[in-house]
């Protein structure tokens, strides 16, 4: 029982608080962009969604899911960023998997993981806890990064290391 207790505990996944946060509306993806699946990790059924495979009765029977959503807490950080996407103009449906185990500080305690859809492109960004001067412009595609030092992750790496 010791041994199990101890390999349990050691094996238990890190969970920073942080934050899993989209926002179509003041990023400008949407409504040029539907999204239809989502999902930040495996390990936390708050950060993902889908119309296409419901987990949940409030998405069955929906086109698309809603394009703002924002989940803050003490959570696992994702091994992966999945989302699936329909270009309204053209009907083409995108998806993206992207692989953050390389990508995301050690430490994402106090930090937030947001995306940016367009067109055929995603962009995924972390966002510091770090005040940024919110006179001046965004510096990236997501509007919080005129409040917060943001760097892109995907599919450029600018985070320092």
């Amino acid at each position: 029982m010791t041994l199990a207790l101890a390999t349990a505990c050691a094996t238990k996944v890190a969970e920073p608080w942080h934050d899993f946060t989209f926002d179509g509306w003041n990023d400008k993806w949407y409504p040029a962009h539907e999204l239809l699946e989502y999902r930040y990790g495996d390990k936390y059924r708050m950060v993902r969604a889908s119309v296409i495979k419901p987990e949940h009765p409030i998405h069955e029977g929906k086109e698309q899911l809603p394009p703002t959503q924002g989940v803050s807490g003490s959570m696992p950080v994702g091994d992966f960023l999945f989302v699936k996407w329909r270009i309204k103009a053209t009907g083409e449906l995108v998806e993206d998997q992207v692989d953050l185990r390389q990508r995301l500080p050690k430490d994402m305690t106090d930090h937030g993981v947001t995306f940016v859809i367009e067109g055929r492109q995603l962009y995924v960004y972390v966002i510091t806890p770090k005040v940024r001067n919110s006179e001046l412009p965004p510096n990236k595609k997501t509007r919080l990064s005129r409040y917060r030092e943001t760097f892109e992750v995907y599919p450029a790496n600018d985070l320092p290391r």
